[in-house]
């Protein structure tokens, strides 16, 4: 599932403070693959034993979601979605998981106008082929499969916890809002039992909780044009919110001397190329990912008027590497 580790926690490798998680103050790391990125967590904790049980909470988590919303695998025992697509056409059980997150999907889908549509499986399973074998997809077989992404054809039946893709030569892929939303779930999970001070971050999706020592957290945005990936672009104070940033420096493609990135833009069917980075400030996880998603189809100014339109905070790194605010 897609996306980058595209927010350097500079603030988790230099901060010289403490953070609740029972009031004491030594540091606590733990790191973990899942959604296939690196996932760390960091907090402040009273003992290993407490943060053993934080890191359970939170990275057990990931891994679960990262299961049910798998596309390319199957779990004994799991309804998750790659048994969805395997029966298009049918209906199929699916996880409660499974479910939230489709109906999230049409939300957000209204939402960015159609720019985030999970129903792009078809279209996706092209270029994550192309990734593969480093040969662009055919045209035509790009327009054939864009005739198979409608997300109307996707019915959700929670009542008897099933969901049917009325057209058999479609597929979903959650790769926009997936990992974010999980990301949300975890961090939930988290404060349900008590943990208050702490972030994760999954490759381009952070979240910060609570305080460092009385301070915000502080993290950092990569500079897409770093070439070893360590210059920052900017630093933000993060406390009880989400930074989720979308780019299109990794899991590219390259061909003929022109590079491709893996954000595919619904109304064209190709990558998108019009910004570097787009990243998102917003309390919450999923809908973060989704909007950052969404602004890097857009030309600058027009992914500073939407995040202005739908009250979120944005910073937008254009094709020349300037840094805009949409705050200023």
């Amino acid at each position: 599932m897609k996306r980058l580790a595209a927010l350097i926690l500079t603030a988790l490798m230099l901060l010289l403070c403490a953070a609740s998680c029972g009031g004491a103050k030594k540091r606590f790391t733990a790191y973990d693959y899942s959604f296939d990125t690196d996932v760390t967590l960091i907090a402040y904790c009273g003992s290993e034993k407490e943060f053993d049980s934080l890191r359970q909470t939170v990275l057990g988590e990931m891994r679960r979601l990262h299961r049910i919303f798998d596309i390319y695998h199957t779990y004994e025992g799991v309804d998750n979605l790659c048994a969805v697509n395997a029966l298009a056409g049918r209906a199929a059980p699916a996880e409660p998981e499974v479910m939230e997150l489709l109906a999230f999907g049409k939300e957000v889908y209204d939402r960015t106008g159609g720019r985030v549509n999970i129903a792009m499986g078809a279209v996706l399973s092209l270029w994550h082929e192309a990734r593969e074998t480093g040969v662009l997809p055919d045209e035509s077989a790009l327009r054939a499969a864009g005739e198979h992404c409608k997300i109307e054809s996707m019915r959700l039946d929670p009542e008897n916890q099933t969901v049917t893709l009325l057209d058999p030569a479609m597929s979903l892929d959650v790769g926009a809002i997936a990992k974010g939303w999980a990301a949300q779930r975890a961090a939930e999970a988290a404060e349900a039992t008590g943990y208050t001070d702490f972030v994760l971050s999954a490759g381009g999706n952070v979240i910060a909780r609570g305080q460092a020592e009385g301070r915000p957290w502080r993290v950092g945005v990569r500079d897409p044009q770093s070439e070893d990936g360590a210059a920052l672009a900017a630093q933000l104070e993060a406390s009880d919110t989400a930074l989720v940033t979308s780019g299109g420096y990794e899991r590219n493609l390259t061909v003929d001397g022109k590079t491709y990135c893996h954000i595919i833009d619904p109304a064209t069917l190709y990558p998108a190329d019009k910004l570097l980075s787009a990243t998102v400030i917003l309390d919450d996880s999923g809908l973060a990912d989704a909007y950052s998603t969404a602004l890097f189809l857009l030309e600058p100014q027009e992914a500073l008027d939407f995040a202005r339109a739908h009250h979120f905070r944005a910073l937008i790194i254009d094709k020349s590497g300037a840094v805009l605010d949409s705050e200023e």
